[in-house]
């Protein structure tokens, strides 16, 4: 029976791209009525396959077409490596290479086999109107006699019933391709019986013992089976190019989708129909794991618009499923396209520039242009199935994104679907490096939206949906604020109710199962602190549990002010919420009158409420930790709490709020000069050259233990008791080295620095070495934006070359900081 399709291959097989013909031509080569034939070389023309030209008769061709896989689903990306092998193969002089296509059933071998012989057409490799013969071994495994006969021919006589001569495949493919499906059948016999054809282009007819018959194929192999065990060593010898195809579930997202829509598309041809396909249907068959791939989702589409015609009939559209379609991918018969906008080298071109290696900041002043391009190439009539699939999910679960108090507009929902359908599987793009924890609520609304419309979360995707929230919804509240309930989803209820009343993104929701003891919602609790910036404080309402020890446990993680409400209700909550988005400070909520919402407070205000001591180096955490361990190495008298902090951040402290932040601070001890109202500070240079003393700590450490911390103080600040400290670098080998790099320094100041920079210097180079060598870089950027510093990252870039050429390593601004601030020291001085 004819169709469409069986016709437009007799076209392919007997006509050149090109040579034009009328509908007679081909009612000649056909069985088929006039009429039948035009209907369908019209149906062909509007799909696209065939051209025309109305003159009279009318008359057709095939177009030309430079790249035949160019309709291959796949064929730039997972199926790429594989079409370059096969069209070197085929290039191969004088007369190409053997092939074996290899992987399950179902997943192309057949048509891809049909495309190399297109190929080889189409480039004239092998003469237009060569043949390609097809033989499944398969149909023959327990016959490899008639198996022969069928394949290399026979003579008469050659066995009981052959009464005389006939040529076998071997001669009807001669000067073109043959196509062996399933050759894990073909018998030892007949794999041996091939290598003479591979090796010299002859063989004998079955029954032939003398005479030999000259052939030029080309051969195409397939097979499901490992070659290793199913054929020859001699025989895969001759076969040099063994490529495997991916299965259904390997292939990408979108070649998949491209692959089930072209599926639909065929059927709706077939039946004439319009179909309408709820986007749910399709993530179904996504999934497909079933044993035949490609073809087993075939035959299930097809299997589903029999079922669908069956009850629709009558309808003019069928809609799969039969119900619930408010949204949904329309497949017209006449016209369908299934447009792939995810992937071509003209639109990575054009997006690229605008985020390619941005810092943050840049990019998000970049994503509105880059939205402002892409619409003007998707518009939403025009968007590729594979969007209209994202946007449908996002409409779908908007109410899940209502959780942050914001409503995504429909605008937005197009646009975001633009964004995530274009890089769902974007690799390429070099994304920015900063500190997500400034941004993590927006790092937060990205995550929650990529699974709605269950996608990975790739860094790509992360920034630019981060980027994208940044512009189109801002979130006002600065504060990180916690809601912690128990019950399977009270306090997400009561987060979605107050940020939409309140129109911000102001509570995370924390649920907790009925029976959870304290310790693990602590731990929840400083897992999300440990990813979040609590510079600005942190807010915990909780509906009961013990108070103090959440407090006492969570404490130490924040590094701004800690305030934990007990008995939290809706009203409370809303107080809150309001008083949050107007950024109130956290003196407001730590002076508000509670005894109307009947709860108890607990508050938290500064570095530590123990007394402590503060230790801060210009240079960064490595040498602060060294001193630590130092104080911690002794038992004091009294409880003390020995806090590392940031130079940067003890700098600011000092200006906005000394006098809550270091209540209960007993001494600062730093690297360079810092000057507290109030709080004892100790310049680390000067207890080395004994111009200062830990006396004044009497009533925490004993006159021996101040000793014993001064000397290893004094130590940790030579050269050899640095060396010491080094983890995993050659103390000999990096000593020489920062001795290089010191001398250029003072080449390049025209000074001599005091032994106390130098010991200072080498202790935080060969600890930034250690730290960047196993991936610890400093967060942020540099706050210097001075001409003088940019003049010396410019030359300290040039002088540090070797070490980090020797070392692998590259030095952020930040870092060159730290070393500016050092020398600097001495500068001013």
């Amino acid at each position: 029976m004819y169709s469409g399709e069986i016709l437009l291959e007799k076209i392919k097989a007997e006509l050149a791209q090109g040579e034009k013909f009328t509908a007679a031509d081909i009612v000649q080569r056909t069985s088929l009525s006039r009429s039948m034939v035009s209907n369908y070389l019209n149906q062909l023309v509007k799909s696209g396959e065939l051209a025309k030209e109305n003159t009279r008769p009318t008359q057709f061709w095939l177009p030309e077409v430079t790249n035949v896989f160019a309709e291959v689903i796949g064929s730039e990306y997972s199926l790429r490596p594989i079409i370059e092998q096969c069209k070197a193969a085929v290039n191969y002089p004088p007369n190409g290479l053997p092939v074996i296509l290899r992987g399950s059933s179902g997943v192309g071998k057949s048509m891809l086999a049909r495309k190399v012989y297109e190929y080889a057409v189409s480039h004239k490799i092998i003469p237009i109107g060569a043949p390609f013969i097809v033989l499944n071994c398969a149909d023959y495994a327990n016959n490899p006699e008639l198996l022969s006969s069928v394949l290399f021919g026979y003579v008469k006589g050659a066995f009981t019933g052959a009464e005389g001569e006939k040529k076998g495949l071997l001669d009807a493919a001669d000067g073109g391709y043959l196509f062996l499906d399933e050759v894990h059948n073909l018998s030892q016999e007949n794999q041996e019986k091939l290598f003479l054809l591979i090796d010299q282009k002859k063989f004998r007819r079955l029954g032939e013992e003398e005479q030999w018959q000259a052939a030029d194929i080309r051969l195409i192999l397939a097979t499901t089976e490992e070659t290793s065990s199913s054929l020859l060593a001699t025989f895969r010898r001759r076969i040099p190019l063994e490529v495997t195809l991916p299965d259904f579930k390997d292939r990408t997202r979108n070649e998949r989708i491209q692959l089930i829509l072209t599926f639909f598309s065929l059927e709706a041809r077939q039946m004439n129909k319009k179909i309408c396909l709820h986007p749910s249907l399709i993530d179904q068959l996504l999934t497909n794991e079933e044993e035949g791939n490609v073809g087993a989702i075939q035959n299930k589409i097809r299997l589903m618009c029999a079922a669908t015609y069956n009850q629709q009939a009558s309808l003019k559209n069928l809609f799969i499923p039969s119900s619930g379609l408010e949204q949904y991918i329309e497949i017209d018969p006449e016209h369908f396209e299934i447009k792939d906008t995810l992937r071509t080298n003209d639109l990575a071109d054009l997006i690229h520039p605008y985020i390619d290696g941005k810092e943050f900041d840049e990019l998000v002043e970049q994503v509105p242009l880059l939205i402002k391009e892409l619409e003007a190439l998707f518009p939403a009539k025009e968007l590729s199935a594979s969007a209209v699939m994202v946007r449908t999910q996002l409409q779908e679960g908007k109410e899940r994104f209502a959780y942050f108090g914001m409503e995504l507009m429909e605008q937005q929902m197009y646009q975001l679907a633009l964004l995530i359908d274009l890089f769902r599987e974007e690799a390429s793009i070099t994304v920015p490096s900063i500190e997500h924890k400034r941004m993590s609520k927006y790092f937060n609304m990205a995550k929650r939206l990529l699974e709605i419309v269950e996608t990975e979360a790739t860094d790509t995707l992360l920034y630019l949906l981060a980027g994208y929230f940044v512009n189109q919804l801002p979130i006002i509240s600065q504060k990180n604020a916690l809601i912690l309930m128990h019950g399977k989803q009270s306090a997400s209820n009561l987060v979605r109710e107050v940020n939409y009343l309140v129109d911000d993104y102001i509570f995370e929701a924390f649920d907790m199962p009925i029976q959870v003891e304290t310790k693990e919602i602590v731990a929840k609790v400083n897992r999300y602190v440990s990813q979040v910036d609590t510079q600005d404080g942190l807010i915990l309402l909780v509906d009961m549990g013990s108070l103090e020890k959440m407090y006492e446990e969570i404490k130490d993680n924040v590094s701004g002010d800690l305030l934990i409400v007990n008995n939290v209700s809706t009203a409370l909550a809303l107080h809150f919420g309001f008083s949050l988005k107007q950024n109130r400070p956290m003196e407001y909520f730590t002076t508000l009158d509670y005894s109307d919402f009947n709860v108890k407070p607990q508050y938290f205000e500064g570095i530590s409420q123990s007394p402590n001591i503060v230790i801060s180096c210009m240079s960064g955490d490595g040498i602060a930790d060294k001193v630590k361990e130092i104080f911690l190495q002794q038992e004091p008298k009294t409880n003390v709490e020995i806090v590392l902090m940031a130079f940067d951040e003890l700098k600011q402290l000092e200006k906005e709020r000394s006098l809550t932040s270091f209540k209960n601070t007993l001494l600062i001890i730093s690297t360079s000069k810092v000057s507290v109202a109030g709080v004892k500070s100790l310049n680390i240079e000067d207890l080395v050259n004994g111009s200062q003393t830990l006396d004044f700590l009497h009533t925490i450490f004993s006159e021996e233990q101040l000793k014993l911390i001064t000397n290893e103080i004094v130590k940790l600040f030579t050269i050899e008791g640095a060396s010491a400290r080094l983890r995993f670098l050659n103390p000999d080998m990096v000593i020489n080295e920062i001795e290089t790099v010191i001398a250029a320094l003072e080449n390049k100041y025209q000074v001599v620095f005091k032994n106390f920079i130098r010991v200072n210097l080498f202790l935080h180079l060969s600890s930034m070495i250690e730290r960047l060598l196993v991936g610890d870089v400093s967060d942020g950027t540099s706050s210097d934006q001075s001409t003088q510093f940019k003049e010396f990252i410019t030359a300290a870039t040039i002088i540090f070359a070797p070490i980090c050429q020797k070392y692998n390593i590259q030095i952020p601004d930040k870092e060159f900081e730290y070393i500016y601030q050092i020398i600097h020291s001495q500068l001013k001085s």
